[in-house]
């Protein structure tokens, strides 16, 4: 039984700006009424603080931060599947202060709250919201307290954007309010430090609220949100004019809108920023906006849909979070993320993205009408690419392509309207240390921007297996990363299995054991409507890997012509993979799945029938 009866209006509202309504019609059923025995276990088990969204006395929603008063793991209980209890510490300043404080059982059981569980080191991430049922004054007056909460709403949430980080515990904190403002007045602005703060944050957590109408309230009641948003330090910007109206650019993620939703309704939110290696925490709170399509453009350029918080009230609190980034650890960047952006009115707009490298189309080998190998130089090096063999590149095509046209875009193509231009393939060369170059084998996807932009590039070169042909336009794109450790190790007795298209990180690992000597077993089990291409792909590798045995079993209704393979064993079956496949596998295998989602669930399940363990098969993302 869902936790919703559905979208409210402001939802609605925004999905259907972003042409969304049609494809997340049904998707608030996937909100449930209490938390997953998972999602129980994981607030419980895994997380050393919680993003809380709370409502001040004027009705402003507030991002608050509970954590226990060590920093550690497990100052939250599950006692069922619709209550959580915290056992928190509240420092000076923080929002849950004020709620706290002024407890009364009049209130029992009817203020809003809305929580984030978010485990920073593997992204994983749960929402849940509901009410604060009780509160209890814990160990120090006026610091320690204990939440008894309601859950009415839970569900799982994109981790696309997180930056993964490592905490340990700091409980040797010294809290102080170095600035505050309840009430700013009209023309006050942020004071230097904040904007500071907000200009080199890579990571915001976001309170919001839903207000019903008289008419709607019986069907949609008021409720909270919490959520967090990420991108590359100084993705969220501060108008130069006002010093204080916040721009935060909306990425695309599950589609559901239930921030923005929320904000539509109620033109509120809070704001809140953790220095992760000082504990220093910002919290905003104010008037908010989504701005969708032309409105969004003449704020940031290229980027077609922000919120806009106009900051009424912000607290700055030093030293205060009991948890920090773990000494000598790194941040580590979501692929996903699209560069920097500037705004309209900042003078450096240009200088966005002048650190990353970049890559230029050179040539390409055109395999048919929909299928086709690029290769792409790298430019603008100011340090080494390093691409392992079997990982996956992103690169940001919005220089090129340009922003979506909502105007025209929402009823044909619902779909792109929130299209960052940000794309991930897997690369099928293979590099040494620093690459200066790569190839993507690529498919061209039936509606999609980006490939359906490349492929009208290559529409000049015909389909020919005589090599690459010099692309003479000027295509560019953002190395934005390389990602994945779906990557070829030192053991060489392994199973590959590959469908279709996810065959791309098996050519560039068998590139990288050509003219090595190594020695061992491949079993390749290859299933595709193309085998003529694919073992074209694959013959050329093969003649240069003399030290491994290589088996390919090659699963296809359309049997190829050319099944010359020197030194290597080529089996051809008729069909998919079948169970009775997998019983030829030998059970000492490392095993290597890529393919859609649907196959590599039934080779998953097929290795399990055969008593291959989980921690022996290893699965890629498909890109």
């Amino acid at each position: 039984m869902p936790g919703i009866t559905g979208w409210h209006p402001g939802e609605t509202t925004i999905q259907s700006k972003l042409g969304l309504s049609s494809a997340v019609s049904q998707s608030w059923r996937a909100i449930e009424p209490q938390l997953r025995e998972q999602h129980r276990l994981f607030h419980t088990s895994n997380l050393p603080f919680i993003p809380m969204a709370v409502v001040d006395r004027e009705g402003r929603p507030w991002a608050g931060i509970a954590a226990g008063k060590d920093g550690e793991i497990g100052f939250v209980r599950g006692p069922d599947l619709k209550t959580l209890v915290m056992a928190v510490r509240i420092w000076r300043g923080e929002p849950l202060g004020e709620l706290l404080s002024d407890w009364s059982e009049a209130r029992n059981g009817r203020e809003l709250m809305a929580g984030l569980g978010i485990e920073f080191s593997t992204r994983r991430r749960n929402k849940f919201a509901g009410f604060i049922r009780d509160v209890v004054p814990g160990q120090v007056e006026g610091l320690d307290y204990v939440l008894e909460m309601e859950v009415n709403e839970a569900v799982g949430n994109c981790p696309k954007y997180i930056n993964t980080r490592h905490f340990s515990a700091h409980p040797h904190t010294s809290p102080s309010i170095t600035h505050q403002v309840q009430h700013m007045s009209p023309d006050e602005r942020l004071p230097s430090a904040a904007i500071e703060m907000i200009l080199s944050a890579d990571t915001v957590f976001l309170a919001t609220l839903s207000k019903p109408t008289p008419e709607t309230t019986s069907q949609f009641p008021a409720h909270a949100g919490m959520n967090a948003r990420g991108g590359l330090p100084g993705f969220m910007r501060v108008l130069p004019s006002d010093g204080r109206t916040v721009i935060l650019p909306d990425y695309s993620g599950n589609r559901f809108m239930s921030s923005l939703g929320n904000i539509e309704s109620s033109g509120l939110a809070g704001f809140t920023i953790i220095s992760f290696e000082t504990g220093d925490v910002l919290y905003l709170t104010g008037k908010a906006k989504v701005l969708i399509g032309a409105p969004a453009l003449e704020i940031m350029r290229r980027h077609a849909s922000v919120t806009v918080l106009e900051t009424t009230g912000y607290t700055l609190v030093r030293d205060a979070l009991p948890v920090r980034q773990r000494p000598g650890s790194e941040v580590g960047r979501s692929p996903y993320s699209p560069k920097v952006k500037y705004l309209v009115e900042e003078e450096l707009e240009q200088a966005g993205g002048s650190e990353s490298h970049k890559a230029r189309l050179e040539s390409a080998v055109r395999l048919s009408s929909d299928l086709a190998v690029l290769r792409f130089k790298v430019v603008s090096k100011e340090r080494p690419l390093r691409i392992r063999p079997g990982q996956a590149i992103v690169l940001d095509f919005m220089d090129w392509i340009g922003p979506p046209e909502y105007r025209h875009m929402a009823d044909a193509a619902p779909g792109s309207v929130n299209d960052d231009r940000v794309r991930t393939w897997t690369v099928s060369s293979a590099h040494d240390e620093d690459a200066a170059w790569f190839e993507l084998t690529m498919r061209k996807m039936k509606g999609g921007v980006v490939t359906g932009a490349l492929f009208d590039v290559l529409r000049n070169i015909p389909p020919s297996k005589q090599g690459t042909v010099p692309v003479t336009d000027t295509v560019v794109a953002d190395i934005v990363g390389v990602t994945g450790d779906f990557c070829l190790t030192d053991d060489v007795n392994v199973l590959w299995v590959a469908g279709g298209i996810g065959i791309t990180p098996f050519l560039s690992m068998l590139a990288a054991l050509a003219g090595q000597a190594r020695k061992g077993d491949i079993q390749f089990a290859l299933s595709t409507r193309e085998p003529a291409i694919m073992l074209d792909l694959i013959r050329k590798l093969l003649r240069n890997i003399p030290t491994v045995n290589i088996k390919i079993d090659l699963f296809t209704h359309y049997p190829p012509l050319d099944t010359e393979f020197d030194g290597t064993h080529i089996s051809i079956h008729s069909g998919r993979i079948g169970p009775e496949y997998w019983k030829t596998v030998s059970p000492d295998k490392n095993v290597f799945i890529c393919g859609p989602n649907e196959f590599g669930d039934a080779a998953t399940e097929g290795l399990r029938d055969i008593g291959i363990p989980n921690e022996r098969i290893h699965r890629e993302g498909f890109y």
